[in-house]
């Protein structure tokens, strides 16, 4: 973990979804943005405002996302380049990167304004897909990017790692999931994938409802493992990728690594102790 530094201006950013996650976002919103105003921290708002559209300002310290892990799943890999930590208020469900807004908000505005926080870095995904034009497509993913079937037919696929086939191509399945270590407790952990600790150097590879062909149930891979699908009968058998909500079809190849991208997730020094455990924990709560 890595200590947090002072903060003078800040990006507040939520994408709720429903009108009454926009109402109590909102209210929230207000309230933070007097308690940092008192302090003197300067604040961008953008509510609903689609990430391609988003221009924060050169001098923003710090993003602040209000929503649940799916909010800050939205933003964080395709904000990442812009190398500004996130702080993350939980008005969702789980709340895995997120921090508790009970403590109340004026709490959290001083810890921005004194940098009383600290930050994990985590590894991004990325993807480079062909499709049946030939049109190439770039994604990322914090959590995890997955191939799945689009039509009643299963998935076929040739599976290669750094290079090196799996003895039991083909694969048939519904999907294949390649996950980080944060993103293992999500997708991958409820499509039987393991779980593994945040701090693990590691990404996992899980198919979904594969046939008894194929004897595994989830791979660990080291980080810098490059794994390429060759998509068999991509017409018959089509295939799309989805990677942090976006997503691209009739697929005939698709590389995932991890990119050169890291996102900054900032927590409070209490929840910041011992937290690959206490993911593990709340994922298994």
């Amino acid at each position: 973990m890595i200590q947090g530094k002072s903060v003078s201006k800040v990006a507040i950013m939520a994408d709720p979804r429903e009108p009454d996650k926009l109402v109590a976002v909102q209210e929230a919103m207000d309230t933070l943005l007097g308690h940092l105003e008192l302090l003197g921290v300067e604040a961008e708002c953008f509510v609903n405002v689609p990430v391609k559209e988003m221009e924060p300002g050169d001098d923003v310290d710090l993003f602040v996302v209000m929503g649940g892990d799916g909010t800050m799943i939205h933003f964080a890999a395709r904000l990442s380049q812009k190398n500004i930590p996130f702080y993350g208020l939980n008005y969702g469900n789980v709340g895995f990167m997120m921090n508790n807004p009970a403590e109340g908000l004026d709490v959290h505005a001083r810890r921005m304004k004194t940098g009383d926080f600290f930050f994990r870095e985590f590894p991004v995904l990325g993807v480079k897909t062909t499709d049946l034009q030939g049109n190439i497509h770039h994604g990322v993913g914090l959590n995890d990017i997955y191939l799945q079937r689009m039509t009643p037919q299963s998935c076929k696929a040739n599976i290669t790692l750094s290079g090196q086939s799996l003895k039991v191509n083909p694969v048939v399945c519904d999907g294949i999931v390649v996950a980080t270590p944060l993103g293992s407790t999500a997708y991958n952990y409820n499509v039987t994938g393991s779980m593994v600790s945040i701090d693990a150097p590691v990404i996992t590879l899980t198919p979904v409802a594969a046939l008894r062909t194929c004897p595994v149930s989830c791979m660990m891979l080291p980080m810098e493992t490059v794994i390429e699908f060759d998509i068999l009968e991509p017409k018959k058998r089509r295939v799309q990728v989805v990677s942090d909500g976006m997503s691209h079809g009739d697929l005939t190849h698709a590389e995932i690594r991890v990119s050169d991208r890291k996102v900054r997730i900032c927590f409070d020094k209490e929840y910041s102790r011992n937290l690959p455990i206490r993911f593990i924990n709340k994922a298994c709560s």
